[in-house]
């Protein structure tokens, strides 16, 4: 989307898609906006995946949301879950895709036959998430 900067009451106000954000610097809008994505993913996706862990009997113990380069999501063995904050700038069934693979790497750790089953079964419509991701992942802000 665009991102334009507009001068109101001497504050600078960035705006973006249906949100705007006061921001220091007009030149380098970034860490605010990120700070902003950071706190739309908080109250968007962590009610979000657990009411996907419900859905699939599956408790998590700790959400975190991160500025991840290389990776959507995270799944310790200990049940913590970190989200790429990027996700809310997704569809909706492309980051629910990514929620509910982290989710089932709570019964598989690993990318084996088994888990690409459980992924199969709980989201029958990955590998078009997947082709997105590939696509047009790498272009989010």
């Amino acid at each position: 989307c665009t991102i334009t900067v507009e001068t109101a009451d001497g504050r600078f106000i960035a705006r973006y898609a249906d949100r705007s954000v006061q921001v220091s610097d007009p030149a380098d809008v970034r860490p605010e906006i990120e700070r902003d994505l950071r706190e739309l993913a908080c109250g968007q996706l962590v009610p979000r995946l657990q009411q996907l862990a419900a859905q699939h009997g599956l408790g998590v113990r700790k959400v975190t949301i991160r500025n991840q380069q290389s990776r959507w999501g995270s799944c310790a063995r200990s049940g913590a879950i970190a989200l790429n904050f990027r996700l809310v700038q997704m569809p909706p069934p492309v980051a629910d895709y990514v929620l509910v693979h982290e989710l089932m790497h709570l019964k598989q750790q690993n990318h084996g036959p088994r888990f690409w089953a459980l992924i199969e079964q709980a989201c029958p419509g990955y590998r078009e998430a997947e082709r997105w991701l590939r696509l047009a992942g790498r272009a989010l802000f």
